[in-house]
């Protein structure tokens, strides 16, 4: 069988890929198990070395065509296509150095024995991977994983293979052979893959209810699962912030991919001196953000990927307005010779919005904007959902922003910016935002297993 893929702007025919079955998928995960166990890939750190940074430099080379396939899949404006595709060059490059660096310790011991501990590559592994960034999402993780030896299967999202499928295409030639495989499918073929006893690791990026079946497949015969899942990203914003930076990011950042992303900063929560001020601000700027093709000059907010998520969104919007606190926006956007899911960005505001709104991760062009009144309060209102992915505090003073920073239950909190990433450091969710980490020697290491190996004196 074959899967077609589709433009999200005009649903135009883009191309097709083989779709697989449970067969082939077992397949493939027979190849890169049998490439893990041949052994040149997993013990040779200067070839990983040379491979990464080769494919970084062959993805470089067709920027042009990886940021069409991007924006034409996923219904992105241009500006977060070529981001994405720096990123993704950045992790190769990043991790192609972290390939010669995956070391352990030594220890003398009290017996006067020498214990060694050796990082070894876990095995093969699966990347199940959504389609908002489908090639940063997916060499995030995949990047660090072969540096640390591993060998791997990728699933891209049904949606969004095509760009995926040419980076693979791009792979250098002196990768041993099915170090990576590619499979495509919808939840039989991810199912397939996290229950397979021959995977070691599954990285799954994606929502919380899919992530935590994931989870359960994968400990259920004792794989580690690496996971990042839904998130319900805040800005606490005290009352000696910077309003007009704090106001530019948060709206930037909340509508980044027309809000179907789960690092969007989709909650503006104010201190009450400012609280006025900041709504009329995010309003003004809200309203005017352009809705329309992604490669349109002066285009803010492309398609969303599907009519069904458009209508999904809708319904939050709909929740909104029957109470009231819909301050402006949503609703359909018909965009002349676009065939696709637009929705005009909205505002939500109230004393206190909908639990549902607060709470739930909606997914799309929408932001919230709330009151609170002491420093506590506002760290108490972002911790009050179940996602825990990434927060901001802004503020002039460094006590209040350390205080707020220690106490927000979010695997990332910046302070004074948002939605900041770096190769060296290392993300990842708390609460059901996630367990594990990619980036950095951690990202690394969430790949790898340790052995220690015990010498004796005598």
């Amino acid at each position: 069988m074959t899967l077609t893929v589709f433009d999200k702007s005009t649903h135009e025919e883009l191309g097709s890929v083989r779709e697989d079955d449970p067969t082939t998928t077992a397949d493939a995960v027979g190849a890169v198990a049998e490439a893990f166990r041949r052994g040149p890939w997993r013990r040779d750190a200067r070839l990983r070395q040379s491979v990464l940074a080769a494919w970084a430099d062959a993805l470089a080379r067709h920027t042009d065509e990886l940021v069409g396939l991007l924006l034409r899949e996923t219904g992105k404006v241009r500006a977060e296509c070529e981001r994405e595709l720096d990123f993704t060059v950045d992790a190769l490059r990043f991790n192609a150095g972290m390939a010669r660096l995956v070391s352990g310790s030594s220890h003398e011991l009290s017996d006067g024995s020498a214990g060694h501990l050796i990082r070894e590559p876990a095995g093969p592994a699966a990347f199940v991977v959504p389609w908002n960034w489908p090639l940063f999402l997916l060499f995030r993780d995949l990047a660090p994983a072969l540096a640390a030896g591993v060998t791997a299967v990728l699933k891209p999202a049904p949606l969004t293979p095509l760009a995926t499928a040419r980076a693979l295409e791009l792979l250098p030639a002196e990768a041993p052979e099915d170090v990576v495989r590619m499979v495509v499918g919808g939840a039989e073929v991810g199912r397939a893959l996290s229950e397979d006893p021959r995977i070691r690791v599954v990285a799954f990026t994606g929502s919380t209810a899919v992530g935590r079946q994931v989870a359960t497949s994968a400990v259920a015969r004792f794989a580690k699962p690496v996971l990042e899942l839904g998130g319900k990203g805040a800005s606490v914003v005290l009352d000696d912030a910077d309003v007009p930076a704090a106001v530019s990011a948060c709206v930037a950042n909340a509508f980044v991919t027309a809000g179907q992303m789960c690092m969007a900063n989709s909650r503006i929560l104010v201190q009450r001196p400012l609280y006025q001020r900041v709504l009329d601000a995010v309003c003004e700027r809200v309203e005017a953000l352009r809705v329309g093709h992604p490669d349109a000059p002066g285009t803010d907010l492309g398609a969303l990927i599907s009519a069904e998520q458009a209508e999904r969104v809708s319904g939050y919007l709909e929740l909104a307005a029957s109470d009231g606190s819909l301050r402006l926006g949503g609703g359909r956007v018909r965009c002349d010779g676009l065939a696709g899911a637009f929705l005009r960005p909205a505002v939500i505001a109230g004393e206190r919005v909908h639990p549902r709104l607060r709470r739930e991760e909606i997914f799309g062009p929408v932001v919230t904007v709330e009151a609170f009144d002491r420093d506590e309060d506002g760290v108490a209102l972002a911790n009050e959902t179940e996602y825990g992915l990434a927060a901001a505090v802004w503020t002039g003073r460094h006590d209040r922003a350390w205080r707020a920073a220690r106490e927000l239950e979010f695997g990332t909190v910046w302070v004074n910016r948002y939605n900041r990433t770096f190769a060296e450091v290392p993300s990842g969710g708390a609460k059901h935002s996630g367990m594990g980490r990619t980036r950095g020697f951690e990202g690394v290491h969430e790949f790898t297993e340790l052995k220690h190996v015990n010498w004796g004196i005598d």
